[in-house]
């Protein structure tokens, strides 16, 4: 990804729990029009947590004032894309107009970034995803604002809903179930994740053929893709 500022900010930036408000402009790169929020009344708001790492990434350092150009591939924004946006290279002209500030918390009371609203698919992780040791791709939902990972003594409360890949189709197979575990009694691969994770993070795993039925009897032998939100 490529950006050219037209004009430096020069107040706040935002930060990780930040709403953004921005007027912008998106062309497909060969010049159509895409959308512009400018004829509207209201400019775009946008949760910071919710936007593709990549633009994450920049916009985070943007001050409020600032006039930037982005040359975004399409390849950034693989697994995180509004459905309205079209599928293909895409230039953004964007003035960054104030940022507010939110404050969630899970239900233990830490804070926490709000939860995007993200449909799992069948094409599988996006090239963004993180890796735990052995290989599992991850992604974050949620980030917890304090980084502090579990310990073997903690009390692991989880609150889940696993998906099941059956040809191109997802299918959902649990939805917002709750339990609870420890590092050294997690499933399979389960605890691996858990020991990178701190309290009020929420992710999305891609779970190889067979493995989910370890964390999920119903799963069998097919793909598993499980959301996670941890306490502790």
């Amino acid at each position: 990804m490529h950006f050219q500022i037209l004009r430096s900010g020069s107040g706040d930036s935002p930060g990780p729990v930040d709403t953004i408000v921005v007027d912008f402009s998106m062309w497909t790169g060969d010049g159509q029009l895409a959308f512009s929020s400018y004829p509207e009344a209201q400019p775009a708001g946008f949760s910071v947590s919710t936007l593709a790492p990549s633009l994450r990434v920049l916009l985070t350092q943007l001050k409020v004032g600032s006039h930037v150009l982005l040359w975004v591939p399409r390849a950034a924004l693989a697994g995180w894309k509004p459905p309205a946006w079209p599928e293909a290279d895409l230039v953004f002209e964007l003035e960054l107009l104030d940022i507010s500030h939110v404050s969630v918390r899970d239900a233990n009371g830490n804070a926490v970034e709000p939860v995007p609203a993200l449909t799992p698919d069948a094409a599988g992780p996006p090239d963004s995803a993180e890796r735990t040791r052995s290989g599992l791709r991850y992604v974050y939902l949620t980030h917890a604002l304090v980084q502090k990972p579990p310990t073997s003594a903690d009390r692991l409360a989880l609150v889940a809903s696993a998906y099941v890949i059956e040809g191109i189709e997802v299918k959902l197979l649990r939805s917002g179930f709750k339990t609870a575990t420890t590092l050294p009694r997690a499933p399979g691969r389960l605890g691996e994740l858990l020991s990178q994770l701190s309290s009020g993070d929420r992710v999305r795993v891609w779970l190889p053929k067979g493995e989910g039925k370890a964390i999920i009897a119903e799963a069998g032998p097919r793909e598993m893709i499980l959301d996670l939100n941890v306490s502790f």
